[in-house]
């Protein structure tokens, strides 16, 4: 018995124009009436969740953003719980990559500040990831506090491709955060507390509501979402999405384009009877 779905949201929920597909949200719609709990697991903070939510009729439920560092109520605007680093451990693996990658922008983001250094040039966009939020610009070390509570850390460099700078971030600083890459075809890697990852936060929303993987699927399209589908029972990679994503997960469904999230909820209904548990 199927009781959670739990989804990624760009390149597989939604498009490049941040909207849903009319066959994804109805889809949605039918699985969540059949009594399944929808979570939406990403690595947008969670400030960047309303425009997306509100095309969704009547979602009332979780998500875990920023690759797992918040997990965030939708319906009661509310904040559950954090997987945070201190600021002081930024400033320990912040030495570590200034030092190998002095041209690049990093960010620290906390829940209602994110700092900035080599970004004096990057003001907030209407709609973009520094909308809603306080923004400090200097260098990492003389800005962020040491007792500030940083969900996501981040290395942009036009120097590099995506893959070889997450390769390369993950030789320097992999023993100390959660090295991954979420935008395709973007030098933007992304880094998080050691050990803690969409996967495992999934897992312990999971537990807590005892819920089995095996009675978990699971979507999405970049390799922030590898732990995730690999812990869940069937977790699903976009035949859209990154091909080291395909490789390690080796279970697809179709591409965005085709509606592929859609596609794999319809089967579950056509097969299932009894999903869920719509008194939940």
């Amino acid at each position: 018995m199927i009781k959670l779905i739990a989804s990624d949201l760009d390149g597989t929920l939604i498009g490049h124009d941040f909207k849903f597909r009319p066959r994804t949200l109805a889809a949605l719609k039918s699985v969540q009436d059949a009594g399944v709990q929808v979570v939406l697991v990403t690595g947008r903070p969670h400030r960047w969740l309303e425009a997306v939510v509100e095309q969704m009729d009547g979602y009332n439920s979780y998500a875990i953003c920023s690759n797992g560092a918040v997990t965030y109520h939708l319906g009661r605007a509310e904040v559950v719980s954090t997987h945070t680093m201190a600021g002081r451990e930024i400033h320990r693996v912040h030495q570590l990559l200034e030092k190998e990658f002095p041209e690049a922008r990093f960010t620290a983001e906390t829940l209602d500040t994110a700092y900035l250094q080599n970004a004096e040039d990057t003001p907030a966009q209407p709609g973009g990831p520094l909308e809603n939020i306080e923004l400090v610009y200097g260098a990492l070390a003389e800005v962020v506090p040491a007792d500030a509570q940083v969900v996501k850390y981040l290395i942009f460099s036009e120097q590099y491709e995506a893959e070889a700078l997450l390769e390369r971030v993950r030789e320097i600083a992999g023993e100390h955060v959660s090295v991954t890459h979420a935008v395709p075809g973007s030098p933007l890697i992304e880094m998080s507390l050691h050990g803690m990852n969409k996967g495992s936060v999934l897992a312990e929303f999971a537990r807590e509501r005892g819920i089995a993987p095996e009675e978990v699927v699971a979507f999405g399209d970049m390799p922030n979402d590898t732990e995730m589908l690999r812990w869940a029972g069937k977790g699903y990679a976009m035949a859209s999405g990154a091909p080291s994503l395909i490789e390690a997960v080796g279970r697809v469904c179709p591409a965005f384009d085709e509606d592929g999230v859609a596609q794999k909820i319809e089967k579950i209904l056509e097969r299932s009877e009894g999903l869920g548990n719509p008194h939940r």
